[in-house]
């Protein structure tokens, strides 16, 4: 316990007057752990590391053990592709030979500043959550550029909806902080997913808390993400891409 405190405490320390706090991070030269609560139900996660050997579901979620499924309920995560649907889904089974304990070999990726739908249907009964942990290195803007981080901390905001998160361990506001500085559109819409809101024994809903549209050159509010790993919705409104570029520095 005294070295995760002395950790998070010199985090703290190098990022000074940054008012979105990275929470629940414990980094040593830019590597870290992200501790992720899974709600019974939906939850929308993204994945601010750049993991080893790779960030798919396969790697974050590893099944082997048959962690993520109990009798007959297993996790599933849904995958969304920006500006087009939903298109891709795996289940963990354990049974079905898949890789990683995955029935599709948990291919799905959870780059930084992607976003997926994991749905916890394993303790939907009980009310329990599962707990996930993420490890890799956390992005900045001197990290070189790789397949899971193929154009830095910049994402490219489609028309249509897109399911996206911070490609850097930030939480709290997402207008004002200095990490993330979201920009809009006119007529461009924020949705955040809550998954606390879900009641025992339900799958929950697509939930939106503190929606914000953008009008007149500025967002009507500015919601709140609790936790680093949690993503949320984008609508973009025009057809030219929006182009979000974060700004974070862990190393001085």
């Amino acid at each position: 316990m005294r070295t995760k405190t002395l950790a998070l405490s010199a985090l703290l320390g190098l990022l000074g007057s940054v008012s979105a706090m990275a929470q629940n991070v414990y980094s040593v030269n830019a590597v870290g752990y992200i501790n992720v609560t899974l709600y019974p139900g939906y939850n929308l996660v993204t994945c601010p590391l750049i993991c080893s050997p790779d960030n798919t579901i396969g790697t974050l979620f590893n099944n082997s053990t048959g962690a993520y499924q109990s009798g007959t309920h297993h996790g599933t995560v849904y995958a969304y592709q920006n500006g087009v649907g939903f298109t891709a889904s795996d289940t963990a089974n354990t049974a079905s030979g898949g890789t990683a304990g995955w029935a599709g070999n948990g291919t799905i990726t959870i780059n930084p500043g992607q976003a997926v739908f994991f749905y916890n249907n394993v303790n939907l009964k009980t009310g329990t959550n599962m707990v996930a942990t993420f490890v890799g290195t956390v992005p900045q803007n001197s990290t070189a550029l790789s397949t899971q981080l193929p154009n830095g901390l910049t994402n490219t905001l489609v028309q249509g909806y897109n399911l996206v998160g911070s490609i850097v361990p930030a939480s709290g506001d997402i207008v004002t902080n200095s990490i993330t500085l979201l920009p809009g559109e006119n007529l461009d819409y924020v949705y955040v997913y809550d998954p606390t809101t879900n009641s025992v024994g339900q799958q929950g809903g697509y939930i939106t808390q503190g929606e914000m549209q953008f009008v007149g050159g500025a967002w009507t509010v500015d919601p709140i993400l609790a936790n680093v790993y949690e993503g949320f919705w984008f609508h973009h409104h025009l057809a030219a891409p929006n182009v979000w570029v974060e700004n974070f520095s862990v190393n001085p």
